[in-house]
Order: C-alpha cells, then structure tokens, then sequence
C-alpha cells in the first residue's frame, strides 16, 4: 500500500512558523494585540485609521431557525458586533479581530442561546452549543461569562472537552437521527434547518435551563414534554474524539484540503480517512500555527515503517529541513523536526487519522 500524506500542508507549516519567527525577531517589543475592527480617529487627530476585522458564520436554530435573531459576537477584548439572522436561521457577524470569542442569540421567544468559536469562520448557536458553553463554564450563568469575557475567558480546550460530554449525553439520539456522535463538533459542523441530521436532534429535545445568581441546572425533554436526557456532567467520553475541524452532520462526500482557522473539514464518503494535522513550534509562543484537514483518503498507513519511510516524508521537505525522530501507533504519528535555515526552529507535527 502506498499513502501519500499531505506534504504540501507540511510545508504550508513549516513557512508558517518560519515566518511566525522571523517577525518575531525583527518586531521588537511592539504590541501584538490586534486592532479592533473599527474605523477610529488618531490619537492626535487628522485622518482616520482601519484596521482588520473577521467574519463569523454559522446557523441559529432550536430545531427551527431562528428567523431575524440578533446575534452578538464578543472577541477577547470585549468589543462587540452584532448582525442579524435571515430566513433560514443563517447569519454572518463582522467582529473585531481577537479570538477566542462568546456569541449569543435570542429567539422569538425571548431565550438566550450561547456559543463559542475558536476562530473566524464557523459556529452554529443552538441548545446545544450551550449546554456544551454551560459545561464548559462550570454550570455558572452564561450571561455572566459573555460580561466578563474580556478577563474571565475559557480556553478552546475546555469547550472541546464539554463538547464531547454533550455527544456522550446525546449519544443514542444523535446516532438514531444519523449523526456520528463520536466525530461531530456541534459548534463548527455545517448542517441546515431542514429537519435532517443535526437539526433532526433538536427537533427531537426541549432544552430549559434555570439559574440563580451563581449556579444552573438544565432539563432536557421531548417535545411531548417527557424526560429525553438526565444531564452527567461526569459522564465518560472516551472515543470521542473530535477536534475544531468540523463535519457535515449527514455526511456527504466533499474532500480537499481546509485550513481549520478559515474553514472547516468536511466528512468523506464512508469508509474513507479524514487526517487532521497539527503543529507545535518551540519559541512561538501564542502564534497560531493553522491546523489542517485532509478527507477523503482511501486508507491509512498500517505500520511505523510505512509511515516514517513514506517517500512523501523522506524527500518532499524544503531545504534546510531535517527529520529528528518519526513515531507512530497505528492510528497517530508524530513527527519531530528541525529547520535549519534562516533560523534554528525545533518542531513537531502530529497526524491523525480518523475513519468515517
């Protein structure tokens, strides 16, 4: 068998971080902050300065789309923008540039739905996004959570690992509508409000959740009103095994290469292999290094040698590039490297393989 990893995303990592390096360097102590995105006077007056903005897209729903919501996106600073939601539940807001950020919407019945996005690009607002928010932030007030998000932040890890508590929760409901509870990241996987895949999981629960000043609970029924799910905050998550890649939730067979940090994955053909490859830099610091999604591979590699001797590892690195250490299990492999030139950079990347 002869795979063919995706080099060029390699590469694409490599210069990357290179030039991540590289202007730290030569940038000195200035601030690294990024500007709002606005358009604002000089401190000293004349003229006016733009500076970079983002756009954040995604669906609101309940199960049916939530038709002219106004939907608020903070970014870490807290600066705000809002943008409304159309006809079918489909919205797209223009922030300030400044990950991580907290959105909300609220229905025409006057809740308040919550998400989270690691990044520009997607993130849907649904009950689900916020049971996962609410896990995420310890069952305290969500409300509280977007007023103070520009001091009290949590991490894209911690909203990961919610994530996965919701799935397992959800588990025998999603896996009856179709949907792969184990794979599927409810924040950023793309769906419509259609009455399929992850829409047909909201139409099939009523999510209500009651605070006090300082703690919520949440109760999950049947549209009839019968309990659908007893919430376990503790619940085991082993298997779960998704990432800030997204799929589409009733599959389908769209493949290519998406940079996470501007798109998402999208779920191959059964059967098939997606490979989500990930970096890590010494000395970069909080740069971010863009993840990168490979569907649609027909197989994976079945032993470290195969992996580590692939052709496509051993002669297809830029110059001034060397393999240190190659392991893999099976399923995952890390590579260890170094570049040399212009500067001395040790780093690693891990390949996963995950089948669909």
């Amino acid at each position: 068998m002869s795979i063919r990893f995706p080099l060029p995303g390699l590469r694409h990592l490599i210069v990357a971080a290179t030039a991540a390096l590289l202007l730290a360097a030569c940038g000195g102590g200035g601030d690294d902050s990024a500007p709002p995105a606005t358009t604002t006077p000089p401190p000293t007056g004349g003229g006016t300065t733009t500076v970079a903005a983002v756009d954040i897209t995604g669906l609101a729903a309940t199960g049916a789309p939530i038709v002219n919501g106004t939907v608020t996106a903070t970014n870490a600073r807290g600066e705000k923008a809002t943008a409304q939601s159309n006809g079918t539940g489909g919205f797209t807001v223009k922030v300030a540039d400044g990950a991580p950020y907290v959105l909300s919407v609220v229905d025409a019945a006057g809740k308040t739905w919550y998400s989270y996005a690691q990044a520009a690009g997607r993130a849907n607002i649904n009950p689900m996004t916020t049971l996962a928010l609410l896990q995420a932030n310890g069952n305290k007030p969500l409300a509280d959570l977007v007023a103070s998000w520009s001091t009290r932040r949590i991490t894209p890890e911690q909203v990961l690992e919610a994530a996965k508590v919701l799935n397992a929760n959800l588990a025998q409901v999603m896996t009856s509508k179709g949907v792969v509870a184990s794979s599927t990241n409810v924040f950023t996987a793309e769906f419509n409000a259609n009455g399929t895949g992850l829409d047909a999981v909201l139409d099939a629960m009523r999510v209500t959740i009651n605070c006090t000043a300082t703690s919520c609970t949440q109760t999950i029924t049947s549209p009839t009103g019968s309990a659908l799910v007893t919430w376990n905050g503790s619940i085991a998550t082993g298997g779960f095994t998704f990432s800030w890649s997204s799929t589409t939730a009733g599959g389908g067979t769209t493949g290519g290469t998406i940079d996470v940090g501007l798109g998402s994955c999208r779920a191959p053909q059964a059967g098939t292999y997606s490979l989500v490859v990930t970096t890590t830099v010494s000395g970069i610091g909080a740069v971010p290094i863009p993840e990168i999604c490979v569907d649609g591979l027909p197989a994976k590699p079945t032993t470290q040698s195969e992996f580590c001797g692939s052709g496509t590892v051993t002669q297809q690195l830029p110059p001034g590039v060397s393999i240190v250490t190659c392991t893999y299990d099976g399923t995952t492999g890390t590579i260890a490297a170094r570049i040399t030139s212009p500067l001395v950079v040790d780093y690693s990347l891990k390949y996963t393989f995950v089948k669909r």
